[in-house]
């Protein structure tokens, strides 16, 4: 989903479409009839309706420092706050917890490159060896640009990467 504003030329690319393909939204839109463009696009089926919580975020990020710690205190004040951190500790993330330990986000740690190294060597192995071990496709080169250039993983290849460390750690 992009967040970038919409220039005058999408937007008329937009009516444009619905003239044409769907005639009756857009007289709807030109006499008033239907309140915006994003809404007659919803509408004709061309944009998806946004959830509340799309609405939440879009507001986050455009509200300044002070409306979003007055908006934290009133969450605070509702009990919002306690009741998310409750649900965390029920409920923990499984992925967040195990892909800490051996990333920062979507970047391996120094320390886990050298163990994935030793690892490597003992075992006389490439990075897209452990690729295809894990189950991804053998000809997949994420692994040794990560290895090699510091590039980014996906989530998905760092979960499976911990596992994988975790059965093949170096006594």
């Amino acid at each position: 989903m992009s967040m970038s504003k919409k220039t005058k030329s999408d937007e008329t690319a937009d009516v444009q479409r619905l003239k044409l393909d769907f005639p009756d939204i857009h007289a709807d839109l030109m006499a008033g009839r239907i309140p915006s463009l994003r809404k007659a696009l919803v509408a004709a089926g061309l944009k998806d309706e946004r959830t509340r919580l799309d609405k939440l975020k879009n507001s986050w990020t455009k509200a300044s420092p002070a409306e979003r710690e007055t908006f934290l205190k009133w969450l605070r004040s509702n009990g919002a706050v306690e009741m998310a951190s409750t649900q965390t500790e029920i409920d923990p993330p499984l992925v967040a917890h195990q892909a800490a330990a051996i990333a920062s986000g979507r970047y391996l740690l120094p320390e886990t490159i050298a163990e994935i190294r030793t690892i490597m060597n003992r075992r006389r192995m490439r990075a897209n060896d452990i690729m295809a071990e894990m189950g991804f496709a053998g000809d997949d080169m994420s692994l040794t640009r990560a290895l090699s250039k510091g590039a980014s993983l996906r989530l998905s290849v760092i979960a499976a990467l911990e596992t994988w460390l975790r059965n093949n750690a170096v006594d």
